[in-house]
């Protein structure tokens, strides 16, 4: 019988091996999983191993070996320093590393080995002068500037000073990691060279090589030392074991271009059995609303086509893979089908659907629950601590707990949910699927609760695809949901529930500034769908998420925004790994958009905001309209007021605390889950 994404679903052959399908598991190592034990706990090898049951044809395995380098200050205030790094050296670690690739093979899935470094460190760039503690420190960035993740961390190996007895060092030390790698059973030896990152990228970017020997100049000069490395690998791991290359498609203004990576690919032939194409740049490779439009999901996904179609037109013996933050099912199948990619990498689409491959395979890709793309799997706030997560996969960094913390299954139970929001429908949808009847309370004319501001905002159309699937499912489910109706307690003590779960929300709170009950003033949370009662200059009090994010909103629709801080930056309640740096840059490219940071609001007036500046001075920004976009606090009164509307009662979402949707969504699945 043919499958309906039988181009994606097909397999292929990869030097010694066969890949049982395209859908290739990414570098995606969550970074929190597990401690900082030196070698893959129970939780990573379940996690892994899931994805493999899933129906992934490679999964890739990185961080294999410690990084030295750490940040200044207390551990808790410094988010890598909880990265779970292995260490490949130690024989424990080479133990349970076994045990991973076996789980892993459990279910005819190749494992790859990501090389990012070397081991030996007298190798890595040279890091400026260490302050006290001996610890690193990047200097703080420009807040005018664009920002990059190249440019967070330490600073890259110097190519234009290394010389030959560098460079076979460097060789030696990759060639002693790919036999460790082969001989502990990986299937695959990736070699991680793009973004400037390592040696290899920065000695053929021009941007970065500006050496006049054999290693510079030409494209064939700048692509010697790969070559060289290549072949060593090639020599010591023979002729059919299947070595990947990551690399950049293309680089920015100044760089190489497509054309100049299909030539380079062609020097390869014969060297490298996967090319792994990334973007040009590591922030947009982790791509969020604000950096591909709905229109383009994928980024770089075209230059990576001209790839493909390149090495195909040349008769390579290579695949090319392609990873451009694909997720769409039939998408992907499209772009092996037309011969736009042969391997379809992938990270979140795995980490927000553990069944993606199952989906893929029973031809329902309409049921893949829509990745947000907030990156907080990656990397979350750091206010939240040092968890994995995902916002719409609630099961993320509990899947190996899961189990013993509710019960297997329950008697059906009449249950009902006050609030339609994230918490409310989550909280819905999974008591439906676990055999409950559940009716739904909502007191405006919509479900959507605080997600509902995501059908303005361009950028927010990721969040508008989750909040359109949690509506839609409250239909397929069959969920009695009642709009316009307020829950009382009378209301629900007379339907009988058995349980009830208060999904109540939060109200936009006041900050505490003369002047917030004037008529020129709104609350930012509820200003969407009335924007046209604003004026054309606009004073957002409060430089979080919701006050950014409102006033970008606003300046697309033509406005003039000034958002004031009180903190020295903007945006610091975000995700900071890629986040940041991309909707910093969103905003600098905005000409409507500006801000003041480190000032201290001190009064409202009719034509505007006066404040206090960084150096004491007061001064005044003069707009037509203010917005509120300090803070909300939980509709504790509501909550309060169902207090005994059923046996049992769970307070779920921004009702307990104000949060964010990942929040709401793991609380509202888990007193689902919970029902007695």
């Amino acid at each position: 019988m043919q499958q309906r994404y039988d181009a994606l679903l097909s397999p292929v052959v990869v030097g010694d091996i066969i890949l049982k399908n395209r859908m290739m598991s990414s570098a995606s190592t969550p970074h929190f999983l597990q401690g900082r034990e030196k070698w893959p706990t129970e939780k990573i090898i379940g996690h892994f191993s899931n994805r493999a049951k899933s129906g992934a044809a490679a999964i890739t395995i990185n961080h294999l070996h410690c990084d030295d380098i750490k940040m200044p200050g207390r551990t808790i205030d410094d988010p890598p320093a909880h990265f779970n790094m292995y260490e490949l050296d130690d024989a424990s670690c080479q133990n349970y590393m076994c045990q991973l690739i076996d789980a892993i093979h459990c279910y005819n899935t190749k494992v790859t080995g990501y090389i990012m470094g070397p081991v030996d460190r007298s190798l890595g760039p040279e890091l400026p002068p260490m302050p006290v503690g001996g610890q690193f420190a990047p200097p703080p960035p420009p807040a005018d500037k664009p920002r990059s993740a190249e440019d967070d961390g330490p600073p890259a190996v110097d190519v234009n000073k290394i010389d030959r007895a560098w460079m076979d060092a460097f060789i030696a030390d990759y060639v002693q990691q790919a036999r460790d790698l082969k001989s502990l059973g990986f299937d695959i030896v990736s070699i991680y060279a793009c973004y400037r990152n390592q040696p290899m990228s920065r000695l053929f970017s021009p941007i970065t090589n500006h050496r006049s020997d054999e290693y510079g100049g030409s494209l064939e000069n700048r692509a010697r030392f790969t070559i060289e490395l290549l072949t060593a690998l090639r020599r010591a791991l023979g002729r059919s074991f299947p070595i990947e290359l990551v690399f950049s498609v293309s680089e920015p203004e100044g760089g190489y271009t497509v054309g100049d990576c299909i030539e380079f690919a062609k020097l390869c032939d014969g060297l490298v059995n996967i090319l792994h194409l990334r973007g040009g740049e590591m922030d947009p490779q982790h791509c969020l609303g604000f950096t591909s439009p709905e229109s383009v999901p994928e980024p770089y996904l075209e230059d990576m086509a001209r790839v493909t179609r390149g090495v195909h037109a040349a008769g390579l013996d290579m695949l090319v893979g392609v990873s451009s933050g694909m997720f769409d099912i039939g998408n992907a199948d499209a772009a092996v089908r037309e011969g736009r990619a042969d391997l379809v990498y992938m990270a979140r689409s795995w980490i927000s659907n553990p069944n993606y491959g199952e989906l893929a395979y029973e031809g329902r890709g309409e049921d893949l629950v829509p990745c947000v793309r907030c990156n907080k799997c990656h990397v979350p706030a750091g206010r939240e601590g040092f968890r994995t997560v995902c916002t719409v996969n609630p099961l993320v960094g509990i899947e190996d707990r899961a189990g013993s913390l509710y019960p297997a299954s329950v008697p059906p139970r009449r249950v009902a949910v006050v609030g339609g929001g994230p918490a409310g429908m989550e909280f819905a949808k999974t008591a439906v699927q676990r055999g409950h009847a559940v009716t739904l309370y909502e007191a405006q004319d919509a479900l959507g609760g605080m997600l509902r501001h995501a059908d303005y905002a361009s950028f927010k159309w990721p969040l508008r695809r989750f909040k359109d699937y949690l509506v839609g499912q409250m239909d397929a489910l069959g969920v009695d949901v009642r709009l316009n109706t307020r829950a009382t307690k009378e209301l629900l003590l007379s339907e009988g529930y058995d349980m009830v779960a208060v999904a109540a929300g939060a109200h936009p709170i006041a900050p505490p500034i003369p002047g917030c009950d004037l008529p020129n003033v709104r609350y930012g949370m509820t200003c969407y769908g009335h924007q046209d009662e604003l004026g054309d200059t606009v004073a957002v009090i409060g430089g979080g998420e919701i006050g950014v994010e409102t006033a970008l909103w606003l300046c697309e629709l033509g406005k003039k925004c000034v958002v004031l801080e009180m903190l020295p930056e903007l945006i610091l309640d975000a995700p900071h790994a890629h986040y940041k740096n991309m909707v910093h840059n969103y905003w600098l490219r905005e000409p409507n958009f500006s801000s003041l940071t480190g000032v201290r609001c001190t009064e409202i007036v009719p034509d505007g905001v006066k404040y206090v500046d960084r150096d004491g001075v007061e001064r005044k920004v003069t707009s037509d309209s203010v917005l509120l976009c300090a803070g909300a606090a939980s509709n504790v009164d509501v909550a309060r007021s169902l207090f005994g509307s059923a046996p049992q009662m769970a307070f779920i979402g921004d009702v307990n605390r104000f949060a964010n949707v990942q929040k709401a969504v793991r609380e509202g699945w888990a007193a689902a889950m919970n029902i007695r």
